[in-house]
């Protein structure tokens, strides 16, 4: 105290009144606090479980109005070229409707979310999709979530840590609320 103000450099009296000659910014210190300063931000603006599982029940009633009107139109492209086909789609061939549900699924999440950030549900609900670092993903960072969300029991994943699914972790995104 009887010193006055001390240099937290050199420890000595300040030879200075409104800057620092000696003094030497660290660039990676202030990047890391920007980042977490970000990541807070973002943080805090997350969307609660509920709505992460209103927008899952959306989407996957979207999803089956989609895959619905794909074998309408399906099935009158089918009546009209090949009758026989057609009838034999009718015996329900699981492996087809596995197939027709997971390419409208990674179609549907994958259009939406690469060119807006947001699925219809997250329209609805009005949240969307952003890296961990609030950005816009890019597609690869958005295929990579679609495809996760196949990975087998991923809808349990929301159980576990900040509640987010693995789709989420795995591709370093967030939901937030708009």
């Amino acid at each position: 105290m009887r010193k006055g103000i001390i240099c937290g450099l050199t420890d000595q009296i300040a030879d200075f009144e409104d800057t620092c000659g000696s003094f030497a910014e660290d660039s990676e210190i202030i990047k890391q606090l920007e980042l977490e300063k970000i990541e807070n931000e973002i943080n805090e603006k997350m969307a609660s479980q509920g709505k992460r599982f209103l927008n899952y029940l959306l989407d996957l009633a979207f999803i089956m109005i989609f895959i619905f009107v794909f074998y309408f139109i399906l099935g009158i492209i089918l009546a009209i070229v090949s009758p026989s086909t057609l009838s034999d789609m009718k015996e329900g061939n699981m492996l087809l409707q596995y197939l027709v549900s997971f390419i409208v699924s990674m179609i549907y999440y994958t259009s939406f979310e690469a060119a807006t950030g947001r699925s219809i549900a997250k329209y609805i609900t009005k949240t969307k999709v952003v890296t961990e670092i609030g950005e816009k993903p890019n597609f690869k960072t958005i295929v990579i979530r679609s495809l996760c969300r196949f990975i087998p029991l991923e809808a349990f994943s929301f159980l576990f840590n900040d509640g987010s699914g693995w789709h989420d972790t795995i591709s370093r995104t967030k939901v937030i609320n708009i």
